[in-house]
């Protein structure tokens, strides 16, 4: 699958999981935090498509999943089962 189309996968699952996703100027890769008692992910623009999946599928992985539906390739990634 192409890294755009996993990228707007990982968006559209963030989007349903009501977590804010901001790409933003910074000096840090990025990351899963909360403003305002909301959840709300930080990835830096700056970062290539590549690193962009891998720091999503790891802040994803910290979340409980399990009665979620996520299409399979996406899972793995947040699993680790597939090489990133």
């Amino acid at each position: 699958m192409k890294q755009e189309l996993i990228l707007q996968g990982f968006e559209s699952l963030i989007q349903n999981l009501s977590i804010d996703l901001r790409y933003e100027k910074c000096d840090f890769a990025g990351g899963l935090c909360r403003i305002n008692s909301k959840n709300v992910l930080i990835i830096n623009n700056k970062l290539p498509i590549e690193r962009k999946i891998n720091l999503i599928a790891e802040e994803l992985k910290q979340l409980n999943l399990d009665q979620i539906y996520i299409r399979p390739v996406l899972r793995q990634l947040i699993e680790g089962r597939i090489q990133r």
